[in-house]
């Protein structure tokens, strides 16, 4: 799914059961004329490399920060197919602490993902523009993997989006007040994942048999679309990006939001503080102005507005049981 990478992030707050040279001289070089984001490469309404530079709504708010920083943004893009070996958080931390770049938009505002790492290194994601070597197997250029790279402590700007949980529907069906208004109709969610907890938890034991359980991924609306599933609980980042994909889908967006959500922000290391501020202060203005919902509209994300509270310190069970 488009927000895999995030929600890999953003789990850890469910409470369910020697070649370093090249980017610290790229540093040094550009710091005062260039802003370097890292961006994953597919991220559907987010972020995306495209022959026109990029899209998405984080790469078009990263390009309004470094505008008002009197910069020119440089997009470093990254390879955000997740595997079993896959960190998204380790990633950051390692990105960041390598030099790769100086921001990574997109970042949850959550205590256990800023700080010291738990580990002293990392490893790095493929990204566009990795140095090369000649394979000794096949004699021809190939990507060097730099492998584990130090990391160093990181902290996250002021918020400038929230995620959210909701529900899909049919077309010309009645729109679903939450993840108990059933009806009699099925209910699609995947499983281990934020929003399929919701639905488990927001219905009672003796409906759930309309809950139908499926694998999470980058197809799961498509299956639901396929096998005509009424209803479907799921990140509405990922509706988004499923609606961008595949504009003449029968699946509409109810009005219903779970509470609970995320503040988003822009990771920096920790020891970058002047970076820091000018962050917070375009982002403040990006917000304010409603600039950042223009964006999101022009790119085809329903926007949420950060709530502007400090750092998340987790999500429970209790807390995704909505009220009546």
């Amino acid at each position: 799914m488009v927000s895999a990478r995030l929600m890999a992030v953003l789990c850890v707050a469910l409470i369910c059961a020697g070649v370093s040279g090249w980017a610290q001289t790229t540093a040094a070089d550009t710091e005062d004329t260039i802003l370097r984001a890292c961006l994953p490469r597919n991220a559907g309404v987010l972020a995306g490399r495209r022959l026109t530079g990029g899209s998405g709504f984080d790469f078009r708010v990263a390009q309004e920060v470094a505008q008002a920083m009197g910069r020119t943004l440089e997009p470093v893009w990254f390879e955000n197919d997740l595997d079993e070996e896959s960190n998204p958080l380790s990633e950051t931390y390692a990105m960041l602490g390598y030099g790769l770049c100086d921001i990574v938009p997109g970042h949850p505002r959550y205590v256990a993902a800023i700080g010291t790492h738990d580990q002293p290194q990392a490893t790095l994601p493929r990204w566009l523009g990795m140095p090369n070597e000649i394979s000794r197997e096949t004699g021809m250029l190939a990507e060097r993997l730099v492998g584990y790279v130090d990391v160093a402590p990181i902290a996250v700007s002021e918020g400038y989006m929230r995620t959210q949980v909701g529900i899909v529907y049919q077309d010309g069906m009645d729109m679903p007040q939450g993840p108990n208004d059933l009806s009699g109709r099925r209910m699609a969610l995947q499983e281990n994942t934020l929003s399929g907890t919701i639905a488990m938890l927001n219905n009672r034991p003796g409906d759930r048999g309309d809950l139908v359980t499926m694998n999470p991924g980058a197809g799961f609306l498509w299956e639901v679309e396929k096998a005509g599933h009424e209803l479907a609980i799921v990140d509405v980042i990922d509706f988004d990006t499923f609606k961008k994909t595949n504009p003449f889908t029968t699946l509409r967006l109810a009005d219903w939001r779970h509470p609970v959500g995320m503040d988003l922000g822009v990771a920096v290391l920790a020891g970058n503080k002047d970076l820091l501020n000018s962050l917070n202060a375009a982002l403040q203005d990006i917000v304010a102005s409603g600039r950042a919902l223009e964006l999101a509209v022009e790119e085809g994300l329903t926007y949420a507005p950060p709530s502007g509270g400090g750092l998340s310190q987790g999500i429970t069970m209790q807390m995704l049981v909505q009220d009546p």
